[in-house]
């Protein structure tokens, strides 16, 4: 195999294909990225079996071939080779020589044929997202994704798609967050996608406002793929039924408090100082007429805050889990964030303070 390429345009995708491979794996072929040299171009694969990234970047191929390289010492060496044009051919012991400017550099290589085939799939079911909309819906969901790996369906997001709408579900049993946007003709399909794919999905994802290049996703029973720009994301899809999510959503409640979201920000972090493993002390709110008293007290110290807002409805008194309540209320965008509550030991609805796109759930804590 021998090929010459732009080091910019290799190591700008090394390390995201290297975000599919894996170090905590006794085959050693899972830590490696595959390099592929074929017609012209370099295509460039990691894959962990449960995550997949494929892309290409274009290259003057004289010689074909294919190799495993350690994904971690080849994309260091690669970043400190010189600017400009590098070349790299393999020897007979599967060694890979790197060329640059003045420079060599030599690494040890591994036989491909033992590397796992990413998924085939065939079926062209799954749904076109533009991409900014599917950045910014993972953006303000994936913080309440599980990490109870007893009830892995948890563990990842729910996709789902009526034919007139996508909906982004995530949830734990302390907390819930949907984003729904409209998006017809799409064909109506549902499926589970775990977070660690989707955080690298989110970060290839791109601010497209023309849509010129949207996001592609095709389905099978087991995996999907997520065609970005010039990448290919594979994932498994995780197995299990979703529960229904919308029964969880409260659609009455008493008092109704609309805050400015950096005030609370604020004070959430001021309360979060006071707050580590050792000391899991909950924030209580105290909702009267026309302000909201914010407290944490413990061993370590306190906290005693007032902030303003538009307040309607029954006086109340609750307790949070600050790390729970501050996830929810920094997805919201704007500058407003809308509490609806029933009691002080039922759930707690958080919107945008105007429509009902970004809908958050948060379970109260036991307050004296």
């Amino acid at each position: 195999m021998k090929f010459t390429c732009q080091k910019n345009d290799i190591y700008g995708v090394l390390p995201n294909v290297g975000k599919a491979t894996s170090t905590k794996t006794p085959m050693e072929v899972l830590a490696a990225i595959h390099l592929h040299a074929t017609e012209q171009q370099l295509v460039l694969t990691g894959n962990d079996l449960e995550l997949g990234i494929r892309t290409q970047i274009p290259a003057i191929v004289e010689e074909e071939g294919s190799l495993l390289v350690d994904s971690r010492l080849f994309s260091e060496i690669v970043r400190r080779m010189p600017d400009g044009i590098i070349t790299f051919y393999t020897d007979d012991s599967r060694k890979i020589t790197i060329n640059g400017g003045d420079t060599s550099c030599q690494l040890a290589g591994m036989s491909a044929d033992e590397y796992p085939d990413l998924p085939d799939i065939e079926q062209q079911q799954g749904a076109v997202i533009p991409q900014n909309l599917l950045k910014n819906m993972i953006e303000q969901t994936i913080y309440a994704v599980s990490i109870d790996e007893t009830k892995p369906i948890f563990t990842g997001e729910l996709i789902e798609m009526d034919g007139e709408s996508l909906n982004i579900v995530a949830l734990d049993n302390y907390r819930m967050a949907l984003r729904t946007e409209p998006l017809p003709n799409q064909e109506p399909v549902k499926f589970v996608v775990p977070a660690k794919a989707l955080r690298e999905i989110q970060h290839l994802l791109e601010n497209d406002d023309d849509n010129q290049l949207p996001c592609i996703i095709r389905l099978d029973q087991h995996h999907a793929i997520f065609e970005i720009k010039n990448y290919l994301v594979y994932t498994r899809l995780l197995a299990g039924e979703f529960i229904n999510y919308r029964r969880s959503i409260p659609t009455t409640y008493k008092t109704e408090v609309c805050l400015n979201c950096r005030e609370l920000i604020d004070s959430l972090e001021r309360c979060g100082l006071l707050i580590s493993e050792k000391n899991k002390t909950p924030v209580k709110f105290l909702i009267e007429a026309d302000r909201i008293k914010i407290s944490c007290e413990n061993v370590i110290g306190c906290v005693d805050d007032q902030i303003a807002g538009d307040i309607s409805g029954e006086k109340m008194m609750i307790g949070f889990n600050n790390r729970y309540l501050l996830d929810a209320v920094r997805a919201i965008q704007g500058d407003r964030v809308r509490m609806l509550l029933t009691a002080g030991d039922r759930a707690v609805k958080l919107m945008e303070a105007e429509g009902e796109s970004s809908i958050a759930i948060v379970m109260p804590v036991q307050v004296r």
